[in-house]
C-alpha cells in the first residue's frame, strides 16, 4: 500500500505520509465449535445448503476481538448473496437485510444452543 500510495503522489508532484494500523484483530475460528455449528446448520437448513469448509475471508470484524476472550467461530447465513434477495453486500449502502433469514437464523441458534446444553 504505500508503494502504492508514493507512486500515487509521484505522478501527481504531491507528497505522502504514511501509516498503516491494525483496528481489528484476526478472526480465528475454533474448529470444535465450527463442527458444532456446522452439525445445527446441517438439521436446519439441509447439508446441500451448508458450506462447513468456506474460503477465508479477510473481513474487518470486531468479532475476531470476542474471539480472543471466548472460543467460538463465526458464520454465514445466506445474506449478500449477489442475485438473491439481500444480495448486496453488507456495508453497502444498499444494502437491504433479507427478512427471510430470521426464522432459519432462530431456528439454528436454537439448535445450536440445545445441542451444546446436550438436549
Amino acid at each position: 500500500m504505500a508503494a502504492i500510495v508514493a507512486g500515487v503522489c509521484a505522478a501527481h508532484g504531491a507528497t505522502h505520509e504514511f501509516e498503516y494500523s491494525f483496528e481489528f484483530e484476526p478472526t480465528f475460528n475454533a474448529p470444535t465449535c465450527v463442527a458444532k455449528a456446522v452439525k445445527a446448520a446441517i438439521e436446519v437448513a439441509g447439508a446441500a445448503n451448508v458450506d462447513g469448509n468456506c474460503r477465508p475471508v479477510l473481513a474487518s470484524e470486531d468479532f475476531g476481538a470476542f474471539l480472543m476472550v471466548v472460543p467460538g467461530n463465526y458464520m454465514f447465513i445466506g445474506s449478500g448473496i449477489p442475485g438473491e434477495p439481500g444480495g448486496t453486500p453488507l456495508h453497502s449502502p444498499r444494502f437491504d437485510f433479507n427478512d427471510s433469514l430470521l426464522l432459519p437464523g432462530a431456528r439454528y441458534f436454537a439448535t445450536l444452543a440445545r445441542h451444546r446444553l446436550g438436549r
